[in-house]
């Protein structure tokens, strides 16, 4: 009967705790379009869903916090071109004779180290950077664009700013949500 008795308890401590840190979650996307006539005669659109969740205690409505997210969908001359990386938020295109390039901001994680002076101990430490990247895109799609595949590839910095120099360099309309900071 003792056993049973601390098994219950524990049983019902268990209860209780999951029932009052239990969550439920309300998720409210925004999806917003921009369309714009670029200078180079192409049709650019731009898509921005935006993902707000908030988790919210389902005994005590208590707010446990907010996470917001985006991601951005782009098509150029009606998806003869289509970027869709999600996280990234794009924000030039390089329209050059021999191909089609994407500058974009985008949050990446990092694990590094980080001495802690008072134990005297090395930790790992998970930092998130913004950073510029650059893409090209390859058509490789034939016979009415029916077969084959279209897909982007990463560049270097040092590629982008080359053909910069001899191409047509169009902003795209975004929220600068993700930008970097001029370090002086």
């Amino acid at each position: 009967m003792v056993i049973s008795r601390a098994f219950y308890k524990i049983f019902l401590g268990i209860t209780v705790i999951v029932l009052v840190a239990a969550c439920k979650d309300t998720v409210k996307e925004t999806v917003t379009k921009k369309s714009e006539m670029l200078p180079n005669g192409m049709h650019l659109m731009v898509e921005k869903t935006a993902i707000e969740k908030t988790s919210f205690g389902i005994f005590t409505n208590h707010n446990y916090g907010t996470s917001h997210r985006f991601k951005y969908r782009i098509a150029v001359d009606q998806g003869s071109i289509e970027w869709d990386f999600g996280v990234g938020e794009p924000k030039h295109f390089l329209f050059c004779d021999k191909g089609v390039y994407i500058h974009y901001l985008n949050e990446n994680s990092y694990t590094e180290e980080a001495r802690d002076t008072i134990n005297d101990t090395i930790e790992k430490v998970q930092v998130i950077k913004i950073e510029n990247q650059y893409q090209k895109y390859i058509d490789e799609r034939y016979l009415f664009k029916l077969f084959g595949d279209a897909y982007w590839v990463d560049v270097t910095a040092e590629e982008y700013a080359r053909n910069k120099a001899l191409c047509s360099e169009q902003a795209i309309p975004n929220d600068n949500e993700l930008t970097i900071d001029a370090v002086e």
